[in-house]
């Protein structure tokens, strides 16, 4: 049998925040590896960033207390 030539994929640095943000947030892993999560149509737009998505999840949270 032959080595598959296919590299093997890479983690996943968002798994852990899948499913767990609150409704209506979308996350991304950047060019440079840093996370981002931004809440759609919110005016002024909000986007916060980390390099882990603990840190990322904090973030989400501290700015959904913020709307509050």
């Amino acid at each position: 049998m032959k080595d598959d030539p296919t590299p093997a994929p890479a983690s996943d640095p968002l798994r852990p925040l899948r499913g767990k943000l609150p409704c209506g947030w979308e996350c991304w892993v950047g060019v440079s590896g840093v996370l981002y999560a931004r809440r759609p149509r919110s005016s002024p737009p909000i986007v916060v960033r980390d390099i882990t998505a603990e840190g990322l999840a904090a973030k989400v949270a501290e700015a959904e207390e913020r709307l509050r």
